[in-house]
């Protein structure tokens, strides 16, 4: 590997972290069927790959991985195997779990709108994450702006933490002592 494509792949792997440290991505990941290896893992997988534009080996993969908790740097080829095939199993549970809401019509309830509200607030704020990103020097209010962007969603997730979230309107307008 050339020192031109190891500065790439470093400066990948080090944005894949800067990622991982987000506020509003350890709450998702908190609530997610994922854990913080699994989505380590599948952006190793995807991202780096897929973002570095050349084919990078498993065992190279698994070196880029770091051990959470530990602050040290790579694990085995087979840990890195086992991971990801636990993070696509439950990414593609996930994903079926939607299949299977959308089929039975559910995302046409009221119930489901704070949760389109908030993808497009993430996607907003994902959008001015890549402005600033290419900025060298940001003014306060560019950082203001972006902090209050990040309060907004942090806020909102919080509330769709809260088990009545999915009930309907009707279900939480109901006495508490009926059963």
């Amino acid at each position: 590997m050339t020192k031109n494509k190891e500065k790439q792949l470093k400066s990948i792997v080090s944005g894949v972290k800067d990622v991982l440290r987000e506020p509003i991505l350890k709450v998702l990941v908190m609530n997610s069927l994922l854990t913080e290896t699994q989505l380590e893992t599948l952006l190793v997988d995807l991202v780096i790959e897929d973002s570095y534009g050349d084919h990078i080996s498993y065992k190279e993969k698994a070196s880029l991985r770091s051990r959470i908790g530990t602050g040290s740097k790579g694990v085995s080829r087979g840990a890195f195997n086992r991971t990801l095939k636990q993070a696509r199993q439950n990414m593609m549970k996930c994903l079926y779990t939607m299949l299977l809401l959308a089929y039975l019509g559910f995302f046409d309830f009221a119930v489901f709108r704070p949760f389109e509200e908030i993808a497009a607030k993430i996607g907003n704020y994902r959008e001015i994450r890549d402005v600033l990103a290419g900025k060298t020097n940001l003014t306060s209010e560019e950082i203001e702006s972006y902090r209050a962007a990040e309060r907004t969603i942090l806020d909102a997730l919080q509330h769709l933490a809260s088990p009545l979230v999915l009930k309907s309107d009707l279900s939480r307008r109901r006495p508490e002592n009926e059963t």
